[in-house]
């Protein structure tokens, strides 16, 4: 098993914070997201060098940090015109290479337990939610649904519906957190997704469910694309147990909650 962390973004929403290092460098209570993050991964039996990086907003300043460690980077020499899925897309080479990987985005902290929910998980796509969502969101904006995107699930816990904007509180019956797992089948259909995302970009033609364009894709926008794809994305489910750090007030929420 191997895990990938998405960390390429600028995190222009935290600065100053993030005037000279990458948005998962932020310090929450004297201690930087990433090492929380490598500290939870690593109590969780997972070993240094199995863990993939992808940098890109002050790489270097990351890398000079994780220097003593055994964790590979790569970097994402375009990560100030590209989002997520082409951050993704840089480890390429792994994702081809390998039958089980977890992602994680850099900007989230997570406890033991969250980490470990997604690897028991056994689907060839599984996808962290969380249903404890709304008191979390409350602490975070006036109005949670200004924030919060769609989650749907059916009876068998597949996903429906994911990162969609909505006004309707029904419509999210849970929410994502950035942590998800590619496994056997689960990888090659996540690439040959992102090779017709690719194709369709090249071709004028629209994606799934969004107008962005394959540059800009985010990975709910992805997500939803092996939805409508027809490919089976099991929802892992979590009450709680993690925090995403977008911006201060995020910062002073988590801050807040944790030592």
């Amino acid at each position: 098993m191997k895990v990938i962390i998405l960390a390429a973004g600028q995190g222009t929403r935290l600065r100053p914070l993030t005037d000279d290092r990458p948005k998962c460098m932020v310090e929450v209570n004297g201690k930087t997201i990433i090492e929380r993050q490598l500290d939870t991964m690593r109590a969780c039996g997972i070993n240094e060098e199995d863990i993939t990086i992808v940098c890109g907003y002050c790489s270097d300043v990351l890398k000079n940090k994780l220097e003593n460690t055994e964790i590979c980077f790569t970097v994402n020499e375009k990560f100030e015109t590209t989002n997520m899925v082409c951050s993704l897309m840089c480890a390429k080479n792994l994702l081809e290479s390998e039958e089980d990987i977890i992602i994680s985005y850099g900007d989230i902290i997570y406890e033991e337990s969250v980490f470990r929910k997604i690897l028991g998980a056994e689907d060839d796509i599984s996808v962290i939610v969380d249903d404890g969502w709304y008191g979390y969101w409350a602490e975070r904006c006036e109005n949670p649904l200004d924030d919060a995107e769609t989650l749907m699930f059916d009876q068998d816990d597949y996903l429906t519906e994911i990162g969609q904007k909505t006004t309707e509180l029904a419509k999210v019956q849970s929410q994502y957190i950035g942590l998800m797992r590619f496994k056997g089948e689960g990888l090659k259909q996540m690439l040959a997704l992102n090779a017709e995302a690719e194709r369709r970009d090249r071709d004028g033609e629209s994606l799934w469910r969004t107008d962005r364009k394959y540059a800009k894709m985010y990975m709910t926008d992805f997500l939803q694309g092996l939805i409508d794809e027809g490919y089976k994305l099991r929802a892992v489910h979590i009450h709680r147990g993690w925090f995403e750090i977008d911006d201060c007030d995020d910062l002073k929420v988590v801050e807040s909650k944790i030592n």
